[in-house]
């Protein structure tokens, strides 16, 4: 390809409107990062950030956009052969036929006990109303709770849970934003009676916490409860996972466990194993890309990028050696792809193979 060639593929890439196989190029290329550069995620991030501002700054200056284009210009320099790897990737990855896919953006609403509403089924601006609460789906998906004036006792909790392959964003009745990730559950009230606002997360979820100092925020994860005034937090606690993650990247949170107290401040991120509690610095990129509709690995171990894999595509997952779960990898993975496009991303780094049958994924190391 001629630098001409490669700019032009940026330019598509960056406005969307490259074919599928250039995508699977360019991402393909973007996720091998680690094996041509030693570079770290956030300053791939920053690299390009940096290129696509100069494609699309007029008029160009030759001399800075090479300064940042370089690393991608010479990378990309190699697709000739790559591309047509990539365009038979669908070769590379032995499997039997297979409906593998993810099931998007539904979830299923329990109010109290006896309602439940499927919020797939629920149109853009519809309103359910149920013993004085409004539950509406906003235009953007996600839904809100309204609660009438004249109601004052809606004590009740609530349950949302997304399945496997689905994420939801719900607005609570503070305003509060929560994004639940595949696989979880969220246990809420209508709304926030008394001196405090509490509610319990199973799985994943990304909290944007509206700001009371009056009634602080407590969200119960297992044996871990986190209390914040107003901030902006990721909590990881899978019903079937030993560890708690809590990852701050706004805000000052307290977590309390059985065995005491710490205090988090913006970019600390601690794992609480039900016995010690380790604070160290977080991944914030990697730690919230899922809810942006990518996934973002930084020196990740094969075995929790394929956990995540397998809530978002449903899949189980099985492994030759305990030592290929340890593999690990930096880059990135769409979440729009199917699931062969993803794993061809991760087998291109010559380190690890795979083999779908049905709906279980097989995974040995090169």
């Amino acid at each position: 390809m001629t630098e001409k060639e490669i700019t032009d593929l940026l330019k598509r890439y960056t406005d969307q409107k490259c074919t599928q196989d250039e995508i699977i190029l360019v991402e393909s290329w973007y996720n091998s990062l680690e094996y041509k550069h030693p570079l770290q995620v956030n300053e791939f991030e920053e690299i390009k950030l940096q290129t696509w501002h100069s494609l699309n700054t007029e008029p160009l200056k030759k001399r800075s956009f090479y300064q940042y284009a370089a690393v991608l210009i010479g990378l990309l320099l190699l697709s000739t052969a790559s591309y047509m790897i990539i365009l038979q990737y669908k070769k590379d990855i032995s499997h039997t036929p297979t409906t593998i896919q993810t099931v998007g953006y539904g979830a299923t609403l329990f109010l109290g006990s006896k309602d439940s509403i499927n919020l797939s089924a629920l149109h853009i601006g519809e309103t359910i109303n149920t013993n004085g609460i409004n539950v509406k789906k906003l235009d953007n998906g996600m839904i809100s709770y309204e609660v009438q004036s004249d109601i004052k006792n809606t004590g009740e909790l609530n349950k949302l849970i997304v399945p496997r392959g689905s994420q939801f964003k719900i607005k609570l009745a503070d305003s509060s934003l929560v994004v639940v990730n595949s696989e979880s559950e969220l246990e809420f009230p209508s709304q926030f009676a008394g001196s405090e606002r509490r509610i319990k997360m199973v799985g994943e979820g990304y909290f944007e916490i509206t700001k009371n100092k009056y009634k602080p925020f407590i969200v119960s994860s297992k044996e871990q409860e986190v209390t914040v005034l107003g901030t902006k937090f990721n909590i990881q606690a899978y019903r079937h996972e030993k560890n708690i993650t809590t990852s701050l990247l706004e805000g000052k949170v307290r977590i309390s466990t059985p065995t005491g107290q710490v205090i988090l401040l913006p970019g600390d991120q601690a794992l609480y194993n039900g016995q010690h509690m380790l604070v160290s610095k977080a991944k914030t990129t990697s730690v919230t890309s899922w809810k942006e509709d990518i996934f973002v690995f930084d020196s990740e171990p094969l075995g929790k990028i394929m956990q995540q894999l397998s809530r978002w595509y449903n899949v189980d997952v099985r492994f030759e050696t305990k030592e290929t779960a340890k593999i690990s990898f930096t880059g990135r993975i769409s979440k729009y792809q199917t699931i062969d496009q993803a794993l061809h991303l991760l087998e291109m780094t010559g380190k690890v193979k795979f083999r779908i049958d049905n709906q279980t994924i097989h995974v040995k190391a090169n």
